[in-house]
């Protein structure tokens, strides 16, 4: 290990011995990490009746056209329907954005308030879109809903779709406001279906 000091100051860079990389430590003045990315959320403020077409985005989040959108995490839960029934949620990545639909575009909230304005976007589709083109399937969840009306016994499940959570990955990353990642239905559901979905990104320029 070797240890380089300045000539005006008593500051000191270590060079580490095996990699030969200096290292360094990324902190702010107030001693907190300094490495953090702007982060945001948004969420569905009341329960989502979603579209159910299949294969088609009930719920989506698209790039921006300034900034890298990398998605960290998705979660649903509270699924209900008329009768009990198994289905599945898919995530996938769109390489051109999907169009039309009725949607409701939610409210971005920065997680700090010196983030910068959010440049994402967030739709809840209560009518399917036209469809972008997909680049592939990233994730699935099979799941119990329940019946619409309580019962004691009816206890709704939740998933937490994560991304880049792992060493030496990242998140799913959305470069222009073409590219999109999408929550889809793959085979119809029994009725309408009823959920909560909220999902969490950074962005960086």
């Amino acid at each position: 290990m070797a240890v380089i000091k300045s000539g005006a100051s008593s500051d000191q860079l270590t060079v580490d011995a095996t990699s030969k990389a200096a290292r360094v430590t990324l902190y702010n003045t107030d001693g907190t990490i300094g490495c953090e990315k702007a982060t945001y959320r948004a969420s569905t403020i009341i329960p989502l009746v979603a579209a159910v077409t299949v294969n088609v985005p009930f719920f989506n989040i698209i790039g921006s056209a300034t900034k890298t959108v990398t998605v960290k995490r998705i979660t649903v839960s509270g699924m209900t329907l008329t009768a009990v029934g198994y289905f599945a949620i898919n995530v996938e990545k769109l390489s051109t954005a999907s169009s039309g639909g009725t949607s409701t575009t939610l409210v971005a909230t920065p997680l700090d308030s010196n983030n910068p304005a959010v440049t994402a976007v967030v739709k809840a589709y209560t009518v399917a879109p036209t469809k972008g083109s997909l680049v592939g399937t990233i994730a699935s969840w099979r799941a119990l809903w329940q019946a619409t009306t309580a019962a004691a016994a009816g206890v709704t499940d939740y998933f937490v779709f994560n991304f880049g959570d792992m060493p030496e990955t990242r998140g799913v990353t959305l470069r222009g406001v073409a590219q999109e990642l999408a929550l889809t239905f793959p085979v119809v559901l029994a009725s309408a279906g009823t959920l909560a979905v909220d999902v969490e990104w950074t962005e960086e320029a």
